[in-house]
């Protein structure tokens, strides 16, 4: 939801001119960035795996939630900060009696935005949903509720699956290990002595999965690190990477540690059960 302020009728031409309102993919650019935002808690600015483009969330909880749309599988676009066509939402609001967002200053209505759009396949079709992202204290205030309710009804008018996510809907330990996953997709931009490098190493790492039992993971990468010399926590940034790419699975709702015996990780094949997330 529209959360900067200073916007008047020449800087929201502006955003529109820099297409901000428009793109997919790699191209999609967010109507708010985190330099439009002023600073109420932790932002972000992270590389999704998806789209291979630097994604702009504006607190902890979007944070969380786009990790797990990151991961998933079947995801195919994740969209941050999506604006909502201005002239609908402020029908909506009349027609629901609700006052539409206007900037504090200027008092010129805002753009509402909608935190996570997701392109992704369920039960075998391709669907678009819509995501907002809210600590569950948030809901107890009205005027939140009713700016959600704009939210919502918006998207039900375009027939597009919308729900609130809070706190409770992002179990810790999955956002837990998730961040260690985060960022460990790539190995080719790291300084390697030659091109392909840290993929060579990450192929001889996965192949000795099976080998290794109830070993757990710290004893797994001391003795692979001294095998292939690699330096300290070389193995584990491959083992992270093969997780990250789901050349190896794991239960993610069982924090990662360095206790976590190899019985845990394993690969995905037809009668696998991939990560509840």
């Amino acid at each position: 939801m529209a959360r900067s302020a200073g916007f008047d009728e020449a800087k929201i031409a502006r955003f529109q001119e820099e297409a901000r309102d428009q793109g997919a993919g790699a191209d999609y650019k967010p109507w708010l960035t985190v330099r439009d935002v002023p600073s109420r808690g932790r932002s972000h600015r992270i590389l999704g795996a998806v789209t291979g483009r630097v994604h702009h969330l504006l607190s902890d909880l979007e944070r969380d939630a786009f990790l797990i749309y990151d991961y998933l599988s079947g995801v195919s676009d994740i969209r941050e900060q999506f604006p909502l066509d201005r002239d609908a939402t402020s029908t909506i609001a009349e027609q629901a009696g609700i006052r539409h967002p206007v900037d504090a200053r200027t008092k010129t209505p805002l753009v509402q935005t909608t935190d996570l759009v997701v392109d992704i396949v369920r039960n075998g079709l391709p669907e678009t949903i819509a995501r907002s992202v809210k600590p569950s204290s948030e809901l107890q205030k009205a005027r939140v509720v009713e700016k959600l309710e704009i939210e919502r009804r918006y998207w039900k008018d375009r027939g597009v699956d919308w729900g609130i996510v809070t706190e409770h809907e992002l179990p810790s330990a999955v956002i837990q290990n998730l961040q260690l996953l985060q960022g460990c997709g790539r190995v080719d931009h790291l300084q390697q002595p030659f091109v392909g490098y840290y993929a060579e190493r990450a192929a001889l790492v996965a192949s000795e999965l099976e080998a290794w039992g109830n070993a757990s993971l710290q004893q797994f990468c001391h003795a692979m690190d001294a095998r292939l010399g690699l330096d300290g926590g070389g193995t584990l940034l491959l083992v992270r990477h093969l997780l990250a790419t789901k050349v190896w699975l794991t239960d993610l709702f069982h924090p990662i540690t360095d206790t976590t015996p190899l019985t845990a990780f394993f690969r995905p094949d037809a009668n696998a059960v991939r990560a509840r997330a």
